[in-house]
């Protein structure tokens, strides 16, 4: 059987060598949107499409229903907004903290690259869905922990959001989750005492990342670049207050990655893209 590819390295290329078009207020963010969802939906049409990352990495990564959303909706355009930034940052970052690892598409292009990953995966349905992706793209430069990353080590409860697998989250951490919901406990892991050891975080972890953010001591940013997303106006007022009293830069893809000078700058969903944290004075596309 043939297998489709889901060629994304020119897509990839354009979008890393152009990071003014980046707001989601762009023609062109729009029209990179569309060349993606066709060449998603047209490579999902089989279980397990080749993704093409680049002229050298290519990846599986088989197709996953998680609720109402599936495998296509991970390649959404914020998403290949990151994907261009690990391109343009490659032989830059020796070892990276994924945090909300879902099913394994940022750690599996990390580890392609080159970079030793140690990834976090709360949900222990899809934790095994991220081993056999990692096993299957027969990586040896991963490390997988099924644990929720926050400031504390224990246990927690965890609300599994079965209609969008992606928005499940430590009980607490999102306000009025909606649809069928699960609960148990998970495994809690305090990332943030040794997280100077890392040189890039990648954080995606529904509303925790103000907990995670604002408990990193001030010494461990000198080295450290973290990239992630803000989860409503409260973690958005925690992360800004800290940003400002530790002097750590704040850069937004919905302003074209231009630094921060004022809350109001600040996204407060997903839906406005992602943010750059970072002692360096500008993003280094």
């Amino acid at each position: 059987m043939t297998m489709n590819t889901l060629k994304l390295d020119e897509l990839i290329l354009e979008i890393a060598n152009n990071p003014q078009h980046h707001s989601n207020l762009d023609s062109v963010y729009f029209n990179w949107k569309s060349v993606a969802d066709n060449l998603v939906e047209q490579a999902y049409q089989s279980e397990s499409p080749l993704v093409q990352y680049d002229e050298k990495i290519s990846f599986e990564l088989p197709f996953h229903a998680m609720g109402n959303i599936n495998t296509t909706h991970l390649f959404g355009i914020d998403e290949l907004m990151i994907l261009s930034f690990y391109k343009n940052q490659k032989g830059k970052y020796k070892k990276v903290l994924d945090l909300g690892s879902n099913i394994g598409l940022h750690t599996i292009i990390l580890s392609k690259l080159g970079i030793n990953v140690d990834c976090y995966e709360a949900d222990p349905d899809t934790f095994k869905v991220l081993q056999n992706n990692v096993l299957l793209n027969k990586l040896n430069n991963v490390n997988l922990n099924n644990a929720a990353a926050a400031s504390y080590d224990g246990k927690a409860e965890f609300t599994r959001v079965c209609g969008n697998l992606t928005g499940s989250h430590l009980s607490g951490a999102k306000q009025n989750p909606y649809g069928k919901l699960e609960k148990f406990d998970v495994s809690v892991v305090n990332v943030c005492k040794n997280i100077g050891q890392y040189d890039f975080v990648k954080m995606d972890i529904e509303g925790q990342e103000a907990d995670v953010f604002t408990n990193i001591k001030k010494e461990d940013w000198q080295s450290l670049d973290i990239m992630f997303e803000i989860n409503g106006k409260e973690n958005a007022d925690k992360i800004f207050a800290y940003a400002i009293e530790n002097k750590i830069n704040l850069f937004t893809q919905k302003n074209n990655w231009k630094k921060v000078t004022s809350y109001s700058e600040l996204p407060l969903s997903h839906l406005d893209g992602s943010i750059f944290a970072s002692m360096k004075a500008n993003v280094p596309w």
